[in-house]
């Protein structure tokens, strides 16, 4: 049925933004925690043995980059202040999110359709675009299958535009099965993109 693709806004005008586009060690730890949890800006809220278990294996495997154990921990510290510094700035960050579990075709399907009866040209192309960004994430220190996609600004108030003129019931049936299924996705990728386009902010995109 797919892959489960992840959406999480980020604001371009934090520090952490700004740290991510020239340390290789945060953005790292960025791509590698954020398919866990409940969004990369709530990482640190589940089980700390669980924390303990992945940040252990993302350094074991990217250890020309963390270095010593005393200096993966030091990185470790200051990424846990970003987080807690973004939040604290950009109140409700950690909840703009949303998930495409193995619905992802089916929507961008709908969406096509529906894009290309309102005779929008490239219709299959935008939705591409919406779905998995049209950028990647500091791509001067990762390669482009490193890194997490990125959804630019410009293209977030796109994608508002476009939700703002289309009810996710339009495209699905509100049921107890997978139209039903669909719809609650699409709902919610849509709110996340209206949201992060009121608070110009970017979304992050990852595929698991």
């Amino acid at each position: 049925m797919g892959v489960s693709v992840l959406y999480n806004a980020i604001p371009p005008s934090s520090t952490l933004y700004a740290r991510l586009q020239r340390e290789k060690a945060l953005t790292i730890l960025v791509v590698s925690l954020f398919p866990y949890g409940c969004g990369i800006f709530r990482f640190f809220e589940i089980e700390p043995e669980e924390i303990n278990e992945i940040l252990e294996d993302v350094i074991e495997t990217h250890q020309e980059t963390f270095g010593s154990e005393l200096e993966a921990d030091r990185i470790i510290a200051e990424f846990r202040s970003e987080l807690r510094l973004t939040r604290q700035a950009y109140p409700g960050i950690e909840d703009r999110r949303a998930s495409l579990e193995k619905t992802s075709v089916e929507i961008g399907e709908r969406l096509s359709q529906e894009l290309s009866r309102r005779k929008v040209a490239n219709a299959d192309e935008i939705v591409e675009k919406l779905m998995f960004g049209d950028q990647t994430l500091a791509p001067t220190l990762l390669s482009t299958g490193e890194s997490l996609g990125l959804i630019s600004r410009e293209l977030v108030s796109e994608g508002a535009s476009i939700f703002r003129q289309i009810h996710p019931e339009t495209l699905f049936a509100r049921d107890e099965g997978r139209e039903g299924w669909c719809l609650n996705h699409l709902e919610r990728w849509r709110n996340l993109y209206l949201s992060a386009a009121e608070n110009n902010e970017e979304i992050l995109v990852g595929v698991a």
